[in-house]
């Protein structure tokens, strides 16, 4: 079946190390255990969508080598289209080395970027995003995000961008943002896209450059939504994690997956917090990431605790 939202952006594959506490340099600390898996923020954001039920697929390039055949393997297993994840022969793919505090589920990243050609929209590929819903990306290859959007665009289709990765000239983040219709960002993007300490003044900023939702999250203290001109807060659930590695992409699936069957605004905010929050009661960014009957039992069973 075709897909109906397209991730394109970063995909990896994670070693997740336990540590009790993050060690200071010329030392050395004790693993207690460690997880091996799929990451990169627009993957995993995928792999939500698939694990609630949306049909997904993921569009780039990954290398030839033992981590990328790991990581096709797992895209097969998930349900997401591989049709136009391409190998690029003699490539080297993504990894990175993740170390959790389990002391305050804090988290250390330390990746390895990949070294492929900018993908190639071939007639094919533009078929491809024009015959989905929405494009998610997460503006890591910078290249590729803003040709896909521009494509997206001129199709018709809607643009999803997490707001987390930046290129060092913000003229560039701001021409990605323009073309966004479904911006969900991290603490601290919108205030270094505006350049200005008030996050609230931002995001106001932010919505006037084109996105028609504008969001940014705070983790366990919800989050902020700009809505008819004004910002308003949402609230989170009130969990013990166990690891916090990829509750931001796995909101960002869930969000799509709920514009996808109609949930309104605040309805796909709760939606959304919630498997962000289940992904966060298990190690690392994928194995938490849970069906919609197991959402539905979960905010049953939890209060969306309101912040002030």
């Amino acid at each position: 079946m075709k897909p109906e939202i397209v991730g394109i952006g970063h995909v990896c594959k994670d070693t997740i190390c336990l540590i009790d506490g993050y060690p200071q340099e010329d030392t050395s600390r004790h693993i207690e255990d460690y997880l091996v898996q799929p990451g990169g923020s627009a993957s995993q954001a995928i792999a939500a969508v698939a694990r609630l039920g949306g049909r997904a697929g993921f569009l780039g390039y990954i290398g030839d080598d033992d981590i990328g055949d790991y990581l096709h393997r797992d895209f097969n297993s998930e349900n997401i289209d591989t049709s136009l994840l391409l190998k690029i022969p003699g490539g080297q793919s993504s990894f990175s080395l993740v170390l959790s505090n389990t002391r305050n589920a804090s988290r250390t990243l330390f990746s390895y970027h990949d070294r492929l050609p900018p993908f190639e929209f071939t007639p094919e590929a533009i078929a491809y995003i024009g015959g989905v819903k929405y494009i998610h990306l997460d503006g890591t290859m910078y290249g590729n995000a803003l040709k896909a959007a521009e494509i997206a665009r001129e199709l018709g289709v809607q643009v999803s961008l997490d707001g987390c990765s930046m290129q060092r000239d913000n003229a560039k983040n701001l021409t990605l943002v323009g073309l966004a219709d479904i911006l969900i960002m991290n603490e601290t993007y919108p205030c270094r896209l505006m350049e200005t300490e008030e996050r609230e003044e931002a995001l106001l900023r932010i919505a006037r450059l084109g996105p028609k939702l504008v969001v940014s999250t705070s983790g366990s203290r919800g989050g902020f939504v700009v809505v008819d001109g004004k910002v308003e807060r949402f609230p989170a659930f009130n969990i013990k994690p166990v690891d916090t590695t990829g509750a931001g992409d796995a909101f960002h699936g869930a969000f799509l997956y709920g514009c996808l069957i109609g949930f309104e605004l605040w309805t796909n905010l709760r939606f959304a917090s919630a498997v962000a929050a289940i992904n966060c009661l298990t190690l690392g960014g994928r194995q938490g990431l849970p069906d919609q009957a197991t959402v539905d039992r979960f905010i049953s069973q939890h209060e969306f605790n309101h912040v002030s």
